[in-house]
């Protein structure tokens, strides 16, 4: 299996997510001239829309349309929708804009995951020693990093931040070639369960995964609070440029990455629910000492246990999605997974953290997440039993 394509698309794809995602309250506040309220009120209903596409999507990708097409779909709205935002100032219009770019954009990662976890079960099949997700993983994490060194540039001098934008478009057009390297999907990928998105609830909603999910579901809910939010913090507390805030997150994604490449040592080290918990941990420790010591060494310094975060929420978790899932919905249970969590968890996080913008500031937004994902933490820790497929992640 050649994997640079699929590499390539990670690259890409995570691109498109981090030239915008690290920068989304600043970008409408600054830009657009939104209030809190109004960043809450766009990013809230942008989350209600994505209730729908990724089953869709991850639907039609187990029940055989080719998931390069979609994705070269997903990537044309994306880019368009990104352009209209750029050039549109009413609140309205912008929200409107805003949506169409998050029901459209939300279903690659899952799509993106499926895919390589397809791939991977036909070399299963074939005799031959299967991948690890994180070693492809990692090429998402590199091209979240790869805008930061973009958008130093241009967004220095004090130029509209707006322009992150086109940094995103750049990417979107570069992912939607990138589709035509792929290989097509193997005939042991095509969709021999009749409902696969039900099947794929049904396990998701099973007794065994109730506390996995729930953990997870206040450590996204954490994230999606603190994280728009951050680039706010770092501005209005701290004191940091718009050029320097992509620089000093990329350092996070960039440490990152050393943790991904050692997550089979950590896991034999601590288990699947001990690397879970500590990230966790983690992520409500380095929040509460960036909200209350807020320094740009301080934020520098948390930077460090950046990756632990990540690991717990979005490699660990879709690796053992992959486990619980059967060959007929490997691509649905990555859809149903954001339906039930991704999803719900941006509308709530958004709009705690709107409100809690509006009544205080940023600071007391970062010290909610810090609270919900302490509470994710101690539901993993507690109730999730580790008698299951997960002891088998590889």
């Amino acid at each position: 299996m050649n994997l640079y394509p699929i590499k390539i698309q990670f690259f890409l794809s995570y691109a498109a997510l981090g030239s915008i995602a690290p920068l989304m309250a600043l970008l409408l506040k600054e830009a657009k001239d939104f209030s809190p309220r109004q960043i809450a009120i766009t990013l809230s209903i942008s989350s209600v829309g994505m209730l729908f596409t990724p089953a869709l999507m991850t639907y039609l990708a187990d029940k055989s349309i080719d998931s390069r097409k979609i994705l070269r779909f997903i990537f044309c709205i994306t880019a368009g929708s990104l352009i209209a935002v750029y050039y549109l100032n009413d609140p309205l219009h912008v929200t409107i804009g805003w949506t169409i770019y998050s029901i459209a954009f939300i279903p690659t990662l899952p799509l993106l995951d499926g895919y390589f976890f397809n791939h991977n079960e036909q070399l299963k099949e074939n005799g031959e020693k299967p991948l690890k997700y994180q070693k492809i993983r990692i090429w998402g994490s590199i091209g979240f990093i790869a805008p930061s060194a973009i958008l130093f540039f241009i967004l220095s001098g004090g130029k509209n931040i707006a322009n992150s934008l086109w940094c995103a478009v750049l990417f979107c057009v570069l992912s939607f070639l990138a589709t035509y390297l792929m290989r097509a999907p193997s005939i042991s990928e095509k969709g021999n369960v009749k409902k696969p998105t039900t099947e794929a609830f049904r396990v998701l909603l099973s007794p065994q995964l109730i506390p996995f999910c729930i953990g997870i579901f206040f450590s996204y809910t954490a994230a999606n609070c603190y994280y728009p939010y951050l680039s706010v913090f770092f501005k209005e507390s701290i004191g940091i440029q718009n050029n320097h805030i992509t620089a000093i997150t990329s350092i996070g994604v960039a440490i990152e990455i050393v943790y991904i490449l050692n997550l089979t040592t950590l896991r034999k080290w601590l288990g699947f629910r001990g690397v879970l918990t500590l990230g966790l941990a983690s992520m409500s420790i380095r929040l509460s000492i960036i909200a209350t010591f807020p320094t740009l060494k301080t934020a520098l310094i948390i930077q460090l246990f950046h990756g632990l975060e990540i690991l717990s929420m979005f490699v660990l978790p879709i690796m053992y999605l992959d486990q619980v899932a059967g060959a007929g919905f490997r691509n649905s249970i990555q859809g149903a997974f954001t339906i039930l969590i991704t999803v719900p968890s941006r509308l709530l996080g958004f709009i705690i953290a709107g409100e809690i913008a509006r009544i205080y500031s940023a600071k007391e937004v970062i010290y909610a997440g810090a609270i919900l994902s302490a509470l994710g933490m101690i539901v993993i820790l507690i109730f999730l039993k580790t008698e299951n497929k997960a002891q088998s992640l590889h």
